[in-house]
């Protein structure tokens, strides 16, 4: 059995259907940026987000998400799921927005 990664078949999928709208004159942009998708030999999809990743908070007495955390994030997680109570750094507030993640508290 083969195995193939939902990433690529998301980008074999994006790349074939962005081919196919530019070929009738469709000028595809992206939603964050508002710039053309480039499709020139690779294209990679950004701007999809696919995951939702559990943040693990069962060392902590009082759970502290911290922008290293959301760091450590895959790239197509578009939503954390976290313990209620969390308290949420500044910073990790200004990373979440800049990378439109949704919060789930749990």
């Amino acid at each position: 059995m083969t195995e193939v990664s939902l990433e690529k078949i998301i980008n074999l999928v994006v790349r074939e259907v962005v081919s196919e709208l530019e070929k009738r004159g469709v000028k595809i942009v992206t939603s964050s940026q508002n710039s053309p998708i480039n499709t020139g030999g690779s294209l990679t999809v950004t701007g999809i987000k696919t995951k939702t990743e559990k943040i693990d908070m069962t060392g902590y007495k009082t759970p502290i998400l911290t922008e290293r955390h959301i760091d450590r994030l895959h790239e197509l997680t578009g939503e954390i799921i976290i313990p209620m109570g969390t308290v949420i750094t500044p910073k990790a507030r200004e990373v979440i927005k800049q990378k439109n993640l949704s919060i789930r508290y749990e």
